[in-house]
């Protein structure tokens, strides 16, 4: 059984599995990455709590750890993040189908016979029945992630295979992704042939290019988490020759359909290049460089706050205010109450007491899995 880690102070590879989704499509990306320092954020810091939490629960509640103490844990764990690690324990529980399963927690994995030192750590390897299965675990509520032949967890796999694969002899994988605040629960499943074949064809020798940062920068979704966008030549050229080319286009001076759906489709890439080349600008000013024609100065100023609350109804109180005039009650919103007494409690005492609005309408991909928005539908509800 694998023993409790620092999740702050992991190692992480120059070709790892959270960024392969990254360097499997733009191989120049990892080592461009390198020149840029990690990137410590709230959220960041906020997952790395929440893993930490969720392991602890996990080892408490599945391998019987009575010293996983969440309370000793170096941060303030929030009774969400104690909610979604208890999910988390579940789930893994629900996937134990045999009595001699081998349950493995934050274990370190090498696929480094396709990776040049490739490894990572996997949230939860269960080993059972002739099957491997792998599951992660998001505590991140932006994007959804699919499991479905996600890069990060096939790697994962391969890396379990290559540790324990001739012990376990395992003929299938199972890969699960779990996001318990955003309900999304994914999973996928392949054939270790499968996955064999795919890291010889097609992981090995992106790799051995990516490890030398060589191939072609290949701009796309990949590039949202990619650090080096903001000075990316290739990532700049894809959107600048977009516009330029579009800007040709005079002869009817009106946009046709298929056209505003072209530029539809370029929005998200040209708003992330934007983006990317913005916080490439602040960065470099406030690392003392020049940008010619612009220049950082003093924002908007902070909202107003009390220094010291104590004092202030103390002066107050004295000028003949009554606690009633200087203070207010109200109930916390739905969204207060979750953090307050937690969701379950919720659910379960005011159920049928909250009234939430129906979404606007807003544009979205065809592929897009929320059903089209029925104008008609929507007008019959307002005239009744």
């Amino acid at each position: 059984m694998s023993e409790a880690i620092n999740h702050s102070e992991r190692d992480h590879a120059l070709l790892s599995a959270s960024s392969a989704h990254r360097w499997l499509k733009c191989s120049p990306s990892a080592v461009a990455n390198e020149a840029y320092p990690n990137q410590d954020t709230e959220y960041t810091r906020e997952g790395t709590l929440a893993h930490e939490i969720a392991e602890a629960v996990a080892r408490q509640r599945v391998l019987e750890h009575s010293t996983s103490d969440i309370y000793r844990l170096p941060g303030k764990p929030t009774r969400e993040m104690i909610e979604c690690a208890e999910a988390y324990a579940d789930y893994i529980q629900e996937h134990i189908t045999s009595e001699d399963a081998v349950v493995l927690l934050e274990q370190r994995v090498d696929f480094s016979p396709w990776v040049p030192e490739g490894f990572g750590t996997c949230d939860c390897i269960i080993l059972q029945d002739e099957t491997l299965t792998v599951i992660d675990y998001k505590f991140g509520q932006g994007v959804p992630v699919s499991a479905v032949d996600n890069e990060q967890l096939k790697l994962y796999a391969l890396g379990a295979m290559n540790d324990y694969g001739i012990a376990y002899e395992a003929t299938k994988v199972e890969m699960h992704i779990f996001q318990p605040r955003i309900n999304n629960v994914s999973d996928d499943s392949t054939s270790v042939d499968d996955l064999m074949e795919w890291a010889e064809k097609t992981v090995k020798p992106i790799a051995q290019t990516a490890a030398k940062g060589k191939g072609t920068y290949n701009p796309g979704e990949p590039c949202r988490f990619c650090q080096h966008g903001g000075k990316c030549r290739a990532l700049s050229k894809v959107c600048t020759e977009y516009v330029e080319t579009h800007s040709l286009r005079v002869a009817v001076p009106v946009l046709a359909p298929h056209e505003i759906a072209e530029v539809l489709k370029m929005e998200p890439l040209i708003t992330l290049w934007l983006k990317k080349v913005k916080d490439q600008a602040f960065t470099s000013l406030m690392n003392g460089e020049d940008v010619p024609g612009y220049k950082l100065v003093e924002g908007k100023l902070g909202n107003r706050k009390w220094s010291d609350e104590l004092k202030v109804a103390a002066a107050l109180k004295a000028a003949g205010y009554t606690l009633e005039d200087i203070t207010e009650t109200k109930l916390l919103s739905p969204a207060a109450m979750d953090k307050a007494v937690g969701k379950k409690k919720v659910a379960e005492l005011l159920e049928g007491l909250i009234d939430r609005a129906p979404g606007a309408p807003t544009l979205a991909p065809e592929t897009d899995k929320r059903p089209a928005y029925d104008r008609l539908a929507e007008a019959k509800k307002d005239f009744s």
